[in-house]
């Protein structure tokens, strides 16, 4: 019998698993997670998930993988592929056997230079417990979001609406840079600027100082190309969020599952 392991517990790999069992597919069907979730739609995370602390929308309760015999493996990483003999090592010590593989592993936020990656102020949004983490956080004053794109602006109108002081902070010349025309992100940006959100286009993050009750400062620069620019942020605590995304690898041979 045949065999699919489909490494990735977000949205994509649940159901690319009920789409394989839709197929007619009657081998071991194998999806494989980091989070302690069932899979769920990521793009209410930017919304309901930090406005209300929503629930997680699953894309099917748990009882529905089994009635399909779908083996969801939850809080597990794959830490290795070996493709010779058609296996998959995971971060609980247990090796899944394939015939064919799918990585549906998504992105992650990418990485601050010299930044625990979990960090009490330093925070991604990727995962619900992102979005409740964030959520604690909104009340407190001042929030920096780094990256321009769809997550980052939705964020920054959810954290103005409750009332936090915001920065927006985009390496390229202008935001929605990959998803929209010029007059349209121009539009966009006009809008969070009439609603009180601070925009930094062509600008990269050049110091953090962090104290013991958060971000206490950061300098900030022009990317080349941009308008001239050097200034420092407010010594007041300050939580930043990270939405600019890269691969998921964890060096070679590591991947993230969720």
């Amino acid at each position: 019998m045949s065999s699919i392991v489909i490494i990735g517990g977000g949205e994509c790999g649940g159901r690319a698993a009920l789409q394989v069992r839709e197929r007619n597919f009657d081998g071991a069907l194998m999806l494989v997670g980091a989070e302690a979730l069932h899979p769920y739609e990521r793009p209410p995370l930017s919304k309901n998930g930090i406005l209300e602390g929503a629930d997680p929308k699953f894309i099917m309760d748990a009882d529905g993988y089994k009635e399909r015999g779908i083996d969801v493996r939850l809080g597990a990483d794959a830490i290795g592929i070996d493709r010779s003999n058609k296996t998959v090592e995971l971060s609980d010590g247990t090796t899944l056997a394939y015939d064919k593989l799918l990585l549906a592993t998504g992105a992650r936020p990418r990485p601050l230079p010299g930044i625990a990656e979990r960090s009490e102020r330093v925070l991604t949004l990727r995962t619900h417990a992102d979005a409740l983490a964030i959520k604690r956080h909104l009340h407190e004053g001042r929030l920096a979001i780094v990256g321009g794109g769809f997550i980052g602006l939705e964020l920054a109108a959810i954290a103005r609406g409750l009332g936090a002081t915001v920065t927006l902070i985009e390496g390229l010349p202008r935001i929605l840079s990959r998803g929209v025309p010029e007059d349209i992100a121009h539009a966009v940006a006009s809008r969070h600027e009439a609603a009180g959100v601070e925009i930094l286009c062509a600008s990269r993050i050049e110091t953090f100082e962090i104290g013991a009750d958060g971000v206490s400062e950061g300098a900030f620069g022009s990317n080349p190309g941009g308008a001239p620019r050097s200034r420092r942020c407010s010594r007041r605590p300050i939580s930043w969020v990270r939405t600019s995304r890269s691969p998921p690898c964890r060096g070679a041979g590591r991947i993230n599952t969720s």
